[in-house]
């Protein structure tokens, strides 16, 4: 199994785009702002297709983006009638925190484990202490 790629479908993206060029002036700069520091989450978990990172590390990446994430959407939550936010792009920015929170659990308690000693080739499969550890695929 190949690690999780956290991109958005092409739809996605130019609604996006669409989106946040509809949005006044004053908002598109926190909106980039935000929106940027959750791509750098994204870019930093798709770069584990090339090395395989510990659980750890792991936990860590989706830790910083269901943060990123959560700082998106309260900005969208606090600005939504002001920017123009339509509810079809919230709502899909919401759906794809939500299973980011649950593939960060999924990591998160492979690292618990790891941690605890009881990775390596037992019953789940698991891989040894610090030799990586399997993402879940699909587009968050």
């Amino acid at each position: 199994m190949r690690s999780a790629r956290l991109i958005l479908p092409a739809l996605a993206l130019a609604f996006h785009a669409q989106s946040a060029s509809a949005m006044p002036a004053s908002c598109q700069a926190d909106f980039q702002k935000y929106n940027d520091e959750r791509q750098a989450a994204v870019d930093r978990i798709n770069a584990f297709n090339k090395k395989r990172p510990t659980a750890q590390a792991a936990c860590a990446a989706f830790g910083n983006l269901t943060g990123a994430e959560a700082r998106l959407i309260k900005w969208m939550t606090d600005n939504k009638d002001w920017c123009q936010i339509p509810d079809a792009f919230f709502d899909q920015i919401k759906q794809a925190a939500g299973q980011t929170t649950k593939v960060r659990g999924q990591v998160c308690t492979a690292a618990r484990r790891e941690a605890a000693g009881e990775g390596g080739g037992g019953p789940r499969g698991a891989p040894p202490p610090g030799a990586g550890v399997r993402l879940p695929q699909g587009a968050l």
